[in-house]
């Protein structure tokens, strides 16, 4: 979902907290068969009052009280503008004078909400961008079967070493080994190697159980 298709969703979610029925969203305008314009949001009152509802993610000028008004005009509804204030006095003159009625939106409060659904992502691309990289790389160790049981049926190092009967030097060595192999921090532990480890097992065997499939259906 874009920037603005979730900006629009948030000012519907707020106009239902103020009362408002949301009768439809992305509403196109049309004319004798042509299409004119288009309405981010159909609204209605607890009076009865049908909306056409412009959200508008900057300030609002003179441009957009106009777009409005005309839009709610051949929908047969009224305007409202609902946006982070006016661009200049014009602007506000207009849409008094026109009777389009306005929602401010507090500019802050919008910024960080924005800004957290735009961080959200960022961290689940990235993490997904790491894990895909991870267990391209952990291949190594669960192709191993005897590495691969012992990392599975544990929660820590020590008890991997003693499921692979490794001495302490031998058991270092093969933990320096898996965190150069994923190139991981000390401070990372087991169990991110053992999800990783989970999964690709997982990976590899829905993969194996498709081949079979295909071949047992040729």
């Amino acid at each position: 979902m874009n920037r603005g298709a979730r900006f629009e969703d948030y000012v519907a979610e707020l106009l239902s907290k103020l009362g408002f029925i949301i009768l439809g969203k992305r509403i196109r305008v049309y004319v004798d068969g042509n299409e004119v314009g288009e309405v981010d949001i159909l609204a209605q009152d607890a009076a009865g009052n049908k909306y056409a509802v412009e959200v508008k993610s900057g300030k609002i000028d003179v441009t957009g009280i106009r777009q409005a008004y005309v839009n709610a005009k051949i929908l047969n509804a009224k305007p409202l503008i609902v946006a982070r204030g006016f661009s200049n006095s014009s602007a506000e003159a207009l849409a008094r004078e026109l009777g389009v009625e306005t929602i401010t939106l507090d500019e802050n409060v919008l910024i960080r909400t924005e800004e957290l659904m735009l961080t959200l992502e960022m961290v689940l691309y990235k993490f997904m961008e790491e894990t895909l990289t991870m267990l391209e790389k952990i291949r190594e160790i669960a192709e191993n079967r005897h590495i691969r049981e012992a990392i599975l049926k544990c929660d820590d190092w020590s008890c991997m070493c003693r499921e692979l009967g490794l001495q302490s030097e031998e058991c270092g060595t093969m933990i320096m080994r898996i965190r150069q192999t994923l190139k991981l921090n000390h401070s990372v532990s087991f169990m991110k190697v053992k999800a990783l480890t989970r999964l690709y097992t997982f990976l590899k065997n829905l993969t194996n159980s498709v081949k079979e499939e295909k071949v047992y259906n040729t």
